[in-house]
């Protein structure tokens, strides 16, 4: 039988089940981060398996923001990038509430969608009026769709080597440091349930978005995306930083890298 639009298929499949094996091994054997401050698991909202809450010493009172991983949308839990949360809770002086939202195959975009929102809604339930969305890789097209969607008014939207481009038009091939195009075409396929020429395309537009600052590194295949939601920004209105990272591949949040987008962050977003 033909795989639908909706069926990624098995031929050819990766093993989704040693992705997530391999990348939660690697992630727990990390040194744990010092962190300034409190690391907590939190009650579930909605259908998220799990949600991590990180409470710095210093803070900014009335501001929190919602972190989702990276990973393809198929793999990525809240280990993954454990270390990037705790830096970015310290540098920009924010409670972030890290959320391990559902994956693909067993779910979809939509889905991410709906516990990033979910988290969201728990933190403007415990009176958090100064809200964010950060998304890394794959978490950047669930941050931005919930960016979009969200009855809470947001200060900001943090996006570092954002998936934007689902379809992977703007993928380039000549950029050796971002993620393998074999793992995206499936995982985008499996994640937006259609078929590649009709997957969202989310760096065309900025109408709704909160002030955004994309961060991308300068060999990362996913560049021109990040390039086109900055230009999206600037014909929308929507205030906008992109930064650039020289020498930076995909996935610099887990290097001494990360610390010069959250210098930027702070000053963009008024958290220094």
């Amino acid at each position: 039988m033909t795989p639908g639009p909706a069926d990624p298929g098995t031929a050819g499949a990766p093993d989704i089940a040693a992705l997530r094996r391999g990348a939660h091994e690697r992630a727990v054997a990390r040194p744990r981060r010092r962190f300034a401050g409190v690391v907590t698991n939190s009650a579930t909202v909605h259908d998220c398996p799990a949600l991590r809450r990180y409470t710095p010493d210093r803070r900014h009172p009335g501001a929190a923001a919602v972190f989702l991983h990276g990973g393809y949308g198929l793999f990525g839990d809240l280990e993954l990038q454990d270390g990037w949360c705790r830096q970015a809770a310290e540098a920009l002086g924010v409670v972030v509430l890290a959320v391990d939202y559902r994956l693909a195959p067993e779910a979809r975009l939509d889905d991410a969608v709906v516990d990033a929102l979910a988290a969201l809604a728990l933190l403007a339930g415990e009176g958090f009026d100064r809200l964010y969305l950060d998304g890394d890789s794959a978490g950047g097209a669930v941050a931005v769709l919930a960016a979009a969607r969200t009855a809470d008014p947001l200060a900001g939207l943090l996006l570092t080597n954002p998936n934007l481009d689902l379809s992977l038009e703007t993928y380039d091939d000549d950029l050796p440091g971002g993620p393998g195009r074999e793992l995206s075409t499936y995982a985008m396929r499996a994640w937006t349930g259609v078929e590649p020429t009709d997957a969202p395309r989310l760096q065309r537009s900025a109408r709704g978005l909160p002030p955004t600052l994309v961060a991308v590194g300068e060999l990362d295949s996913l560049r021109p995306e990040a390039r086109e939601l900055a230009d999206a920004c600037r014909r929308d209105g929507v205030p906008c930083r992109l930064v650039e990272l020289p020498g930076a591949e995909h996935g610099f949040v887990g290097t001494e890298r990360a610390g010069t987008v959250l210098t930027e962050a702070a000053a963009f977003f008024g958290l220094g």
